[in-house]
């Protein structure tokens, strides 16, 4: 039986790519989808259209508007990089289930007192939605928080609010993500101990730039490396 000799209190868990799969799931959905509108209006196939998207992504980043690039490219009118990007993000998320490991993970967690927080970023009733679908609610955490840049509430000062309610100190935090320039550089500018999870197309990207960004304390592969001995019960002593 593990014992939890940490003196952590708080995890924070980021939702997309680091509970499920969604650049494997959601995000090709939604190119594919799209694919067939753009196919139409620079008359191409449909394979074509969504190829066309992976290489603007891998050739300006995932951080850009890839429709606004399709949109200038093709000298589209302005507005459909909007109606694009809209279609892409109101994708059908049925099917979506949780990494294998997840449940049992946060189980265990809970059931040794730790105060379980999960905070996603985006439009907040589709990523409501999603938590529906993968069976979360409120059964796993303490609570469930959405975050938009667009109406500045960002992580980072969500992150500080969590800490304040719940009397945690920034090294008796962890937060667990897949982006390097959004929850996890919110956790480090607070001292909070980061845990990069290995997925997805955020973490590719970050490969690419290591050298660009900050490091996180730990990476991991699985939700469930949390819980062995030499990251949990260490956690603080070892940091990077």
């Amino acid at each position: 039986m593990l014992r939890y000799q940490s003196k952590i209190k708080v995890f924070i868990f980021d939702l997309d790519d680091t509970l499920y799969d969604c650049s494997g799931t959601l995000v090709l959905r939604g190119r594919r989808k799209v694919a067939k509108t753009i196919a139409g209006l620079i008359n191409c196939s449909e394979e074509k259209a969504f190829q066309l998207q992976l290489k603007i992504e891998e050739k300006y980043g995932i951080r850009t508007n890839i429709y606004e690039k399709i949109v200038e490219l093709y000298n589209l009118p302005t507005t459909y990089a909007k109606e694009l990007l809209d279609e892409f993000i109101h994708v059908d998320i049925t099917n979506i289930t949780l990494f294998p490991d997840v449940m049992n993970t946060l189980i265990q967690l809970k059931a040794h007192g730790y105060k379980l927080i999960l905070v996603s970023s985006g439009d907040e009733v589709i990523q409501r939605r999603k938590i529906a679908v993968l069976g979360l609610k409120d059964n796993y955490f303490d609570e469930i928080l959405i975050t938009d840049r667009n109406n500045g509430y960002t992580k980072n000062i969500c992150f500080k609010e969590i800490m304040q309610r719940y009397n945690s100190k920034p090294g008796e935090t962890v937060c667990v993500g897949d982006k390097i320039d959004d929850e996890l550089a919110a956790g480090k500018f607070l001292g909070v101990i980061t845990i990069m999870f290995e997925h997805g197309r955020h973490f590719k990207a970050y490969l690419k730039e290591q050298d660009k960004h900050i490091k996180p304390d730990y990476f991991i592969k699985h939700i469930k490396d949390i819980l062995k001995l030499n990251i949990l019960n260490n956690l603080q002593a070892n940091r990077i």
